[in-house]
């Protein structure tokens, strides 16, 4: 993750060094958990935008506690939620979300009940531009546009989590953060679900990616971020983590310095 480093005294704009990334969503200190519990000690980490960041870490690490502090579904006791260089972190949910900030929370998040049409309406903010439509989605996930009329929670796994990803597109998001997005499918549906996840990508969206297939999420990511007991441990490229060291991690160990 990095950051601007300040102009040497006499440069000139013309011998700048080449800019760093701006930074999509800045995470500040955070102290977060729930009710007397804390969870999230002191964490800080940079999403440069157009850029994917891999959270890692054991289960109860405080990943998922992150994305709900980050999105305002839960208060920080302390610390500072900036997105696009703007503090967010007094403001509810929705204006987060309005901010371009969205969330696709582990479980789907969907409408069981509602049909994949009525989802994909909800799933149009109210800000949006008069007589925008969901075309967007059924054109990424053409599943989804022969389905328009059944019962999103009577669709497999697999296109559940389709209908929860077109929630990114729809939603003009700047930031995405996703939370374990293949748990419980099967290994096909995980491949199409890491293909949409790679397409939105590359359309220029910042992705937190919080998942349990760790090589799928270093194939994906720019940078990781590996946390244990609610703390960040490590901030790095996926190329100085092989297997063996992030074991070492998840256990409790310290990563060796890069060489």
């Amino acid at each position: 993750m990095s950051q601007a480093s300040p102009e040497p005294d006499g440069a000139t704009h013309g011998d700048r060094p080449e800019a760093t990334p701006e930074c999509a969503l800045r995470l500040v200190d955070l102290v977060a958990g729930y009710g007397s519990t804390m969870v999230l000690r002191n964490v800080s980490i940079d999403v440069p935008s157009g850029e994917v960041v891999a959270l890692l870490g054991p289960n109860g690490a405080g990943k998922t506690t992150v994305l709900r502090a980050a999105s305002g579904l839960i208060r920080s006791s302390s610390g500072s939620v900036v997105l696009g260089g703007v503090d967010v972190s007094k403001r509810e949910p929705h204006d987060r979300l309005r901010s371009g900030l969205c969330l696709i929370p582990e479980g789907r998040g969907i409408f069981r009940s509602l049909t994949v049409a009525e989802n994909l309406r909800l799933y149009l903010p109210p800000w949006a531009k008069r007589g925008a439509s969901y075309d967007t989605a059924v054109d990424l996930f053409p599943v989804l546009a022969e389905r328009l009329k059944q019962a999103a929670g009577s669709m497999s796994g697999g296109q559940q989590q389709m209908l929860a990803l077109a929630r990114a597109y729809l939603s003009g998001a700047v930031v995405v953060m996703l939370d374990e997005v293949s748990m419980g499918l099967s290994p096909i549906m995980v491949d199409e679900v890491f293909a949409a996840i790679r397409q939105l990508a590359a359309t220029g969206v910042a992705l937190v990616v919080v998942e349990q297939y760790v090589n799928r999420a270093l194939g994906l990511a720019d940078s990781v971020v590996v946390m244990r007991k609610g703390e960040v441990v490590h901030v790095g490229s996926p190329s100085q983590l092989d297997e063996a060291a992030l074991a070492a991690q998840y256990l409790g160990a310290d990563l060796p310095a890069p060489a």
